[in-house]
Parts: C-alpha cells; sequence; structure tokens
C-alpha cells in the first residue's frame, strides 16, 4: 500500500497527517472525469468563483485607500465702505492621509478577504458533491427496488405458469391459483411503484447535475478503509475548506479589530489653498490640516471589531467541533456498513437458496404453494437488505473519502492551504 504524507495547517500549527492512497473508492461511482468537469459547473461553485473576483476587487480597494482628492472653489464680492470693491477667490485641493501602519493593515485584510473567498470555492465544490453523492445513491436505491420487484414478477409469472399446467394435470387447486394470481398482482403492483420512484429519482438526479451518466445496476462490493478513525480525522481536517474559510475569516476579523483600534487615532486632511484677494492686490499660498476629535464613536466601533473577531473564533472551534463528530460518524457508518454488508449478504444468499429449493419442491407436490411463496417473499427482502446495505456502505466510504480529500480531487482545492 502506497502512502504519502501531506502538510496541512489545522489551527495555527502545522500538522503531517498521513493519507491512505491505497483505499480504493467505490467502483458503482460515476467516472471521476465526469463527475469533477460537472462539479465544476454548478452554480453554487460559479457563485462563489464570482465571489472571489469581488474579494480580489476590495483588496484593490483597500490597497487604494478610501480617501480621495478633493476640491474646493469659493467666490466672493468684498464691499469697502468709502473705496472700491473686489471680486475675491480661493480655491483649496486636499486629501485624508492614512497614518503610518492602517495601509499595511488594510492590505493584510484584503488578502485574507481573497483566501477566504478562494477556501469557499473548493467548499462549495465539495458541498456540490455530498449532495452529488447523496442523489447517485438514492437513485441507485430505486434501481435496486425496482429491478428486484421486475426479478419478482418475472418468477412469480413463472410459478402462476407452473401452477396453472398444475391444475389442469387434476395436481393442482383452484385456490392454489388464486393464491399465484394475487401473489403476482401484488408484485406487479410493487413493481409499478418502485418503477415510478426510479424514474423520479432518475429525474432528479439528471435535472441537478446535468450530463450525469445514468446509474446502472451493476453490484460492487464495497471496500474496506484503510488506515484508522484518528487518520482520516486528521486527514479530513486538513483539508476541509469550510474550517480553512473560517480560519480565513477569523484572522481578517482580527485585523479589522486591529484597525478599528488604530482608527480611534483620527486620519489627518491636509490640503493645499490660493486666494485672490482684493483685486488681485493680495494673492495667498498656504497649507491646511484638519484632524478630527476622536470620541465615543471610534471607542464602540473598536469594541464591536473586537467582539466579532471573538465571535469568529468561537465559530471557529464550534466548526472544528462538528467536523470532529462528522468525521467519527462517517468513519463508524463506513466501516459497520461494510461489515453490515457482509453479513446480510451471506444471509441473502441462503435466503434465495432456500427460496430456489422451496420452489422446486413445490413444483414436485413436495410443498405447498403457500410456503414457497412465502420463502420467494423472504427471499425479496433479503436481497433488498442487502442490496440496500451495499449500496449504503458505498455510499459511507465514498462520503469518507471525499471529505478527506481522497475523491474527485482537484489541485486547485489546495493551492492557499
Amino acid at each position: 500500500m502506497k502512502s504519502l504524507f501531506i502538510g496541512c495547517l489545522i489551527g495555527t500549527g502545522l500538522v503531517c497527517a498521513q493519507a491512505f492512497a491505497g483505499t480504493t473508492p467505490p467502483a458503482d461511482l460515476p467516472p471521476a472525469a465526469v463527475a469533477e468537469g460537472i462539479l465544476a459547473m454548478q452554480p453554487m461553485v460559479k457563485a462563489a468563483e464570482a465571489d472571489v473576483r469581488g474579494a480580489q476587487a476590495e483588496q484593490s480597494r483597500l490597497k487604494a485607500g478610501g480617501y480621495e482628492y478633493g476640491v474646493k472653489v469659493m467666490g466672493q464680492r468684498r464691499n469697502v465702505a468709502g473705496g472700491p470693491n473686489y471680486s475675491e477667490w480661493n480655491a483649496t485641493l486636499e486629501r485624508g492621509l492614512r497614518l503610518p501602519g492602517k495601509a499595511g493593515l488594510d492590505q493584510r485584510i484584503g488578502e485574507q478577504g481573497v483566501l477566504e473567498a478562494t477556501e469557499r470555492v473548493a467548499d462549495a465544490r465539495h458541498e456540490a458533491g455530498r449532495q452529488l453523492l447523496s442523489m447517485w445513491y438514492a437513485t441507485r436505491q430505486a434501481t435496486l427496488e425496482a429491478g428486484l420487484w421486475r426479478k419478482q414478477v418475472e418468477l412469480l409469472t413463472q410459478q402462476k405458469r407452473i401452477v396453472e399446467i398444475r391444475v389442469k394435470r387434476g395436481d393442482g387447486t383452484q385456490l392454489e391459483q388464486l393464491q399465484a394470481e394475487a401473489a403476482l398482482s401484488q408484485a406487479m403492483s410493487m413493481s409499478a411503484v418502485a418503477e415510478a420512484k426510479e424514474r423520479a429519482a432518475l429525474a432528479e438526479l439528471q435535472a441537478r447535475f446535468p450530463g450525469l451518466p445514468v446509474p446502472d445496476d451493476s453490484q460492487a462490493a464495497p471496500p474496506k478503509p484503510d488506515g484508522t478513525e484518528t487518520t482520516w480525522l486528521d486527514l479530513m481536517l486538513a483539508h476541509n475548506h469550510e474550517l480553512l474559510a473560517i480560519q480565513r475569516a477569523a484572522e481578517k476579523a482580527r485585523l479589522q479589530a486591529q484597525r478599528a483600534e488604530a482608527d480611534r487615532v483620527p486620519d489627518p486632511t491636509v490640503g493645499l489653498y490660493v486666494a485672490n484677494e482684493q483685486g488681485g492686490n493680495d494673492r495667498i499660498v498656504g497649507l491646511s490640516l484638519a484632524v478630527p476629535l476622536p470620541g465615543e464613536a471610534r471607542r464602540s466601533q473598536a469594541r464591536v471589531q473586537l467582539a466579532k473577531a471573538e465571535a469568529m473564533s468561537e465559530m471557529e472551534a464550534a466548526t472544528r467541533r462538528r467536523l470532529m463528530a462528522t468525521s467519527a460518524g462517517n468513519w463508524q457508518r463506513a466501516t459497520a456498513g461494510v461489515d453490515s454488508w457482509q453479513r446480510l449478504d451471506e444471509a441473502a444468499r441462503a435466503v434465495v437458496r432456500h427460496a430456489d429449493l422451496a420452489r422446486r419442491a413445490n413444483e414436485l407436490g413436495e410443498l405447498g404453494l403457500s410456503d414457497a411463496l412465502l420463502a420467494r417473499r423472504a427471499a425479496l427482502d433479503a436481497e433488498l437488505a442487502a442490496g440496500q446495505a451495499r449500496l449504503s456502505a458505498n455510499e459511507a466510504v465514498a462520503r469518507l473519502m471525499l471529505d478527506a480529500h481522497q475523491l474527485w480531487f482537484t489541485s486547485g482545492d489546495d493551492e492557499h492551504q
């Protein structure tokens, strides 16, 4: 089994988690290249990519600063008692200046915003992947049920024909024929319901993920996950873009709190002005400096940003705890699901063999039709339970791998980790 070491950011430290490349994805998944292409075109992913462009524009705005040049022009008429009257004017060019350190904070805030938005793109792709898995296996479950009921209809149709032949020969009774017809009618009804569910599930899947191939009725044995629960937890945390995005947002909030604290010292506004007075006899050139007087509003804004930074830190901790619980559940469902399927599959094979023997015994007149029909229904239930367990186990393994970034991996997902 080949293994590789991946460095990852977990919290504020660097942790190396061992990723198991030997774990094989379930064979009943859609082709990886097709799935990745479809996920990349999902509207939620495109929306997140648009947010990246918005974050990049916001970064440029923060780098440039919020201050612009302003021009003020004023004209006046001076009337001198007993003297001449004068037309006068003055013009001012002014601009606010960021104090040292504020521009650097703004630049870092913009960078964190872009990194957060980038992580949101990967998180949106993973969320779309989780939805694809859920709908894909829901469709497979519907296909499984519909296929088993079609098989049941075929077997009961053969059973009905045998009973009809026996009745014509005088070896069977009208009651047995009615039983066979009733069992067939019930199976045909259930088959129609199952096929309707299959069509509905397939229609929803194709509408939600256009271009995805139709799931077939192949039966793929669930693979046993390699490693341990701790290994998969570390790997999931290393690659979880929701957590990484919240970490970026928390860092951004901390920087914004520092920026608000820095704003308690107001930025000055510097101006250059010229004036023409007394009809041009007086020409004035000067500099102006305006500094706001800080008050309670600035102190309150600093406290607001500090509270937001503290809230983001708590959200990061809550997200980490939720992801740990999710990882533990994924691991248990994947490992227990494989074991459960193996037991149910063995039981189903035994029940199906019993049903085949019961059918043969009924044909030979050694077993009543009621017992044969009961055996056949038990076989259907056992096959359905085993098939559902198989699909559930495959879905659980696929979800474990997807959350650990071992399924439908795209290289751009980790470029900012």
